[in-house]
């Protein structure tokens, strides 16, 4: 799974808020967390984000996908 990192990276002391994940949850995912624990986070930091913020991640976590799907088949 492509990490949901855009690029756009802070932290308000609790989570970023570009991807809505924690530090801990950075880690867990830069480190090898399987599938099952990568949909949650997916899933709990998404729920972190307000609206606006949720719909400019997706844009943009679109946006990255496609072009990791693009280099992949080039």
């Amino acid at each position: 799974m492509i990490s949901p990192c855009i690029s756009d990276c802070g932290n308000n002391g609790d989570f970023c808020p570009a991807c809505g994940r924690t530090m801990k949850e950075k880690f867990e995912w830069k480190n090898g967390a399987d599938e099952a624990r990568q949909k949650q986070i997916l899933q709990d930091s998404g729920s972190r984000l307000t609206q606006r913020d949720f719909e400019y991640w997706e844009e943009m976590y679109e946006l990255k996908v496609a072009e990791k799907t693009r280099e992949g088949n080039g």
